[in-house]
């Protein structure tokens, strides 16, 4: 079974796209922040990860850099719905970071969905 892992400080994100994923029969596990979100992809291997960019502590940018250290890059995809300034700049910035795609929020589930099977069978 693929596994995922969604960090994001909204708690409500969480759940929904835990329970997106899971009804197309993937094992996710969500982090409430960088943080607990590095100690998780630190001692066990995601097929994906999703993080949002702005956090509190550890933010998503300084998560993606941490996964592209780990040749994890293009297994990640980065979610932003905007913080000081819109959330495409903050997802401009992160393309550059070599990640697997960006998605704004709210999130086009069919669409993320469809991503997440894109880099599944990528790394298969």
């Amino acid at each position: 079974m693929s596994t995922i892992l969604v960090i994001d400080d909204d708690e409500q994100f969480n759940l929904m796209l835990k329970s997106a994923l899971e009804i197309k029969g993937y094992s996710v596990e969500t982090a409430s922040n960088g943080k607990d979100g590095k100690a998780l992809y630190q001692n066990k291997t995601y097929d994906v990860i999703i993080t949002d960019i702005i956090m509190p502590d550890v933010d998503g940018y300084e998560v993606i850099l941490d996964l592209r250290r780990l040749n994890m890059s293009d297994r990640t995809i980065a979610v932003s719905g905007g913080g000081r300034t819109a959330a495409d700049d903050y997802l401009i910035t992160a393309q550059h970071f070599d990640v697997a795609a960006t998605f704004n929020k709210p999130v086009d589930l069919q669409a993320l969905r469809a991503k997440v099977e894109e880099i599944i069978k990528a790394h298969a």
